[in-house]
């Protein structure tokens, strides 16, 4: 199984900026172990406009490029989204570049050639923004997040699969999260379609109890089950 940064970067796109061919093609190769899809741009101005059509959930910009640098095209993004990750990389420390990024709120600026473990910190970093930001994945305690999007819960950094009757049964009660939800309304909407035996809620809560921790779905007496703010 994942856990919670890969599975959310195995569900992303980035945008790539560098405008030397040979290292954006090995690089862009590299992504793709991380991410689910690489956008590459050899210029700043080709980088705006992937970033305008296909709005990545992470950019990659050199500094020194043709047409638009990136420092204008990071100027030109933060407008548009102010959350989105953001990584420089430079074949040298630029000074100037450093004072004017210190309010763009970026990941990191880091210099070529990047190491593997530098990478990994770097991306998982930017997950870890992408998680706190994302407007799918639902913060149910420390421990446990719910993303709508994949369907899938995500506790202790680690991504669980769920059935179909476990994402409805999670779902209805997240959409009255604080709340008691009486076992006759999840009966209703769970198996509208079909005949259960009256022992298909309990068995299913129980199931699902097995996958994740016990604490999250609370039961309220006889009455039903509730996820607790």
């Amino acid at each position: 199984m994942l856990d919670k940064y890969e599975f959310i970067l195995k569900n992303s796109s980035l945008l790539l900026a560098e405008d030397e061919k040979n290292l954006r093609d090995s690089f862009a190769k590299v992504l793709l172990l991380y991410v689910d899809k690489v956008y590459t741009a050899s210029d700043g101005e080709e980088a705006l406009m992937l970033y305008n059509e296909h709005h990545p959930d992470i950019v990659i910009t050199d500094v020194k490029m043709p047409k638009l640098n990136g420092l204008e095209l990071i100027k030109c993004i933060r407008k548009d989204n102010p959350h989105i990750p953001i990584i420089v990389t430079s074949a040298y420390t630029d000074k100037d570049f450093l004072l004017e990024s210190i309010k763009l709120s970026l990941v990191d600026y880091i210099v070529k050639p990047i190491k593997e473990g530098d990478l990994t910190r770097l991306l998982e970093s930017s997950a870890s923004i992408l998680l706190e930001k994302s407007k799918t994945i639902v913060k149910i305690n420390t421990t446990s997040f719910y993303d709508y999007t994949n369907k899938t819960f995500l506790q202790d950094n680690i991504a669980i699969t769920l059935t179909q009757k476990e994402i409805e049964f999670i779902e209805i009660l997240l959409a009255h999260k604080g709340n008691l939800v009486t076992r006759q309304i999840l009966e209703d909407k769970l198996y509208i379609y079909e005949e259960a035996p009256p022992s298909a809620l309990k068995n299913l809560v129980f199931k699902l109890r097995k996958k994740i921790a016990n604490d999250v779905i609370k039961t309220i007496g006889n009455l039903g089950y509730a996820i607790k703010d």
